[in-house]
């Protein structure tokens, strides 16, 4: 309050309101300070934490149109020319460089997790034990920050969209998908695979969401524009050859 500097209510009722508006103004930048960017994200609605049947329902196909929309841009645009060419490959082995790539960046994900364990943990990393000291939930993920489980989450879910890129791969080799489309296709999924766990490991689920539905969008359009090409190719700019 300007007239008794309190950092509290104002005992005076004629100073309460100021020295309110005061307290919440401070509280507020408090809170702001405190805030990660997955808080934030949440404060503003953009989140799918503690998602209702109506609101999961509502966001999923405007999430799928965005990454069918993403995935088409990206094709037809130029950065996927460029990001096939900066690839220390020839476009024809793009998609094995990204099946090679993926176990590697699984690994890497462990390690990081495995670190923060053995330099924050009680005991350390207890390798005797290490699959239930890094199992979801586990009490040794008490003693270190919330990213750190969120990597090894992000661990997870590499090896299953490497699981999900596998299948589409061979329908594309067995149904002669063309190289070109396919190349860009992996390096799109390879670039969102290396963005997707800074996602989780900020929190920002509804982000790192929609980096998941549009990677496994890509490793889909694979499969059915190999399937499918009289359907899938046109949306591309892309002819199919004539049966």
């Amino acid at each position: 309050c300007p007239r008794c500097d309190s950092a509290t209510s104002c005992p005076a009722p004629r100073h309460t309101r100021p020295c309110d508006t005061r307290l919440s103004l401070w509280l507020l930048r408090t809170r702001l300070q405190t805030m990660g960017i997955g808080d934030l994200f949440r404060a503003a609605g953009l989140s799918l934490a503690d998602t209702s049947f109506l609101k999961l329902n509502a966001l999923f196909p405007l999430m799928l149109g965005g990454a069918h929309m993403a995935v088409v841009s990206w094709v037809k645009g130029p950065a996927s020319v460029v990001a096939v060419e900066a690839l220390p490959v020839s476009a024809d082995k793009v998609p094995m460089l990204v099946v090679a790539s993926m176990p590697i960046l699984a690994t890497m994900l462990s390690v990081v997790a495995l670190e923060c364990l053995a330099a924050m943990a009680p005991k350390g990393y207890e390798s005797q034990r290490g699959r239930a000291q890094k199992a979801p939930g586990a009490a040794s993920w008490a003693s270190c920050p919330a990213w750190v489980e969120r990597i090894q989450w992000a661990q997870y879910n590499t090896w299953e969209a490497l699981m999900c890129l596998l299948p589409s791969l061979y329908v594309a080799k067995e149904c002669a998908l063309p190289s070109p489309l396919l190349a860009k296709l992996c390096a799109l999924f390879l670039l969102l695979r290396l963005v997707y766990p800074f996602a989780y490991a900020l929190d920002i689920d509804l982000v790192r969401t929609q980096l998941w539905l549009t990677g496994f969008y890509a490793t889909g359009f694979i499969s059915f524009a190999a399937l499918y090409p009289e359907i899938a190719l046109p949306l591309v700019d892309m002819a199919a050859k004539a049966k």
